[in-house]
């Protein structure tokens, strides 16, 4: 992957200016994804526009936007930009739901008449509420369209055409929405369950089969490494295996939760560490999250958890130490002799309980400072979501696909199953129907909820793999 990503750092500077003809079967597109060091969010770069006024804005990657926003007011301009009216079939088709605890601002949803919007200038746009999660606020914006360009690899290892596609649906918001985000950022890119996420506009626009999303998130920051999001499907082909390692998923169902139905929600049947069981009530609910740095455990499960972990530890002969670094409680020494093999393995038993999700030592442990390390699961509050794995614990890869809807994870296996692989990251993929997104886009009306499956997958050689029902949704 390494090659890949050095060879797309040059394919950019010579062919950016070759724009092909949008195939009549395109293959997979890529997008590099990079690790911010200070916010330990993921974003990637996109151009945007046609080629006579290309924009190029780094957003940052969610998991549970609706759709796509960003920051069409500093130095924005492209003759594709087109703001949707408030007439307009198309603005009917956000859910103008609010499952944030956040005050609602003055005007809320599609307000008719407003003022001229930028660039654009509508007398009527769709009037819109964009969240950001980082600062929790909601954001005044309107709905708009342009086209935005993506690189195709059709076999997995070389790089294609560089495409323009068709006009894509995303939020159009004012000057500094994005508190808290990395220095380069200027909005965020849905990747979530809902008709209007980017990889779901673009498979039903042009078609795209397999309809699949693939994310892989970097565990190294922008200096030393890059992870890859991919549209469209595999092959996938992750060092040291040889072979494509999508034949590698497995699946657990999703849960469509009412509440929030465009993020990714699963259900945890126990947690194990090193077998010992955590004494919990189950099943417990759990979401992914690429916004949320740690791992979330609602307080009552981080008490029982942080009780069996420390018991483990003492008997591997892990040294705790007094030094606290925020936001992590539980810290350790780390000897000249450490390994992170030593670390106490976390399971999570996912579905409906004959597959496990494997943390490893890597995906558990931080390294704070020099000689210290700590254990990289937060102590959250009294919210719906139980447990919210966040990004550290899915670094380094991850899959959508988009025919039924599932999600698969690194690190997962069945017993006795004997097949799979495990890596030290996490591949995760979320499946999902995409084909009535294409209905959405001409008349506005919603589609039905798809089917729902979570995947996940690994590269090192160690057994994984199971198969559960799909869960029907709404």
């Amino acid at each position: 992957m390494d090659r890949l990503r050095n060879f797309f750092l040059l394919f950019l500077s010579a062919a950016s200016s070759a724009t092909a003809t949008w195939p009549e079967k395109p293959h997979a597109f890529i997008q590099t994804v990079i690790k911010d060091p200070t916010t330990n969010l993921y974003f990637t770069s996109m151009d945007i526009g046609t080629n006579k006024t290309v924009v190029s804005l780094s957003l940052v990657i969610d998991l549970s936007q609706p759709y796509t926003w960003f920051d069409c007011f500093s130095g924005y301009y492209s003759v594709s930009y087109t703001s949707i009216d408030f007439h307009s079939p198309k603005c009917k088709l956000p859910k103008f739901s609010n499952p944030h605890n956040v005050p609602k601002p003055d005007w809320y949803v599609c307000s008719g008449a407003g003022e001229k919007v930028e660039p654009g200038c509508s007398d009527h746009p769709c009037g819109v509420n964009p969240y950001n999660p980082v600062d929790n606020t909601l954001l005044n914006g309107s709905l708009s369209e342009d086209r935005m360009f993506f690189y195709s690899i059709p076999d997995g290892l070389s790089f294609g055409y560089r495409l323009n596609s068709p006009p894509v649906i995303f939020a159009c918001v004012g000057r500094k929405s994005y508190n808290g985000f990395p220095a380069e950022a200027q909005g965020m890119l849905s990747l979530s369950r809902n008709p209007l996420s980017l990889p779901s506009q673009l498979s039903s626009a042009v078609n795209l089969f397999p309809q699949k999303f693939a994310l892989c998130l970097p565990s190294k920051t922008e200096d030393s490494g890059f992870g890859d999001l991919f549209i469209g499907g595999g092959p996938y082909f992750l060092p040291p295996y040889q072979e494509d390692a999508s034949r590698l998923f497995t699946t657990v169902s999703l849960i469509t939760n009412a509440a929030s139905s465009d993020e990714y929600f699963f259900q945890v049947k126990s947690i194990k560490i090193d077998e010992k069981v955590v004494p919990l009530r189950n099943p417990i609910l759990s979401k992914l999250s690429t916004v949320v740095p740690f791992t979330v455990l609602h307080h009552s499960i981080y008490e029982a958890f942080v009780k069996e972990f420390k018991a483990k530890a003492l008997l591997k002969k892990m040294v705790e130490t007094e030094t606290m670094v925020s936001p992590f409680e539980l810290c350790y020494r780390m000897k000249k002799s450490f390994k992170m093999e030593d670390v106490p393995v976390i399971d999570l038993t996912v579905g409906s309980g004959d597959g496990r999700w494997r943390i490893y030592g890597w995906n558990s442990m931080v390294v704070v400072k020099k000689g210290v390390m700590c254990l990289a699961f937060v102590r959250g509050g009294r919210d719906r979501e139980e447990i919210v794995i966040g990004g550290y614990q899915m670094e380094d890869n991850l899959q959508r696909d988009g025919v039924s809807e599932e999600t698969r994870f690194d690190g997962m296996d069945s017993e006795g199953s004997g097949e799979g692989f495990v890596t030290r990251g996490s591949l995760f993929a979320i499946e999902m129907d995409l084909a009535a997104a294409a209905q959405v886009s001409k008349n506005g009306a919603e589609p039905p909820r798809s089917m729902a499956r979570l995947t996940l997958m690994g590269r090192l050689l160690t057994p994984l793999g199971f198969d559960m029902p799909m869960d029907k949704g709404q």
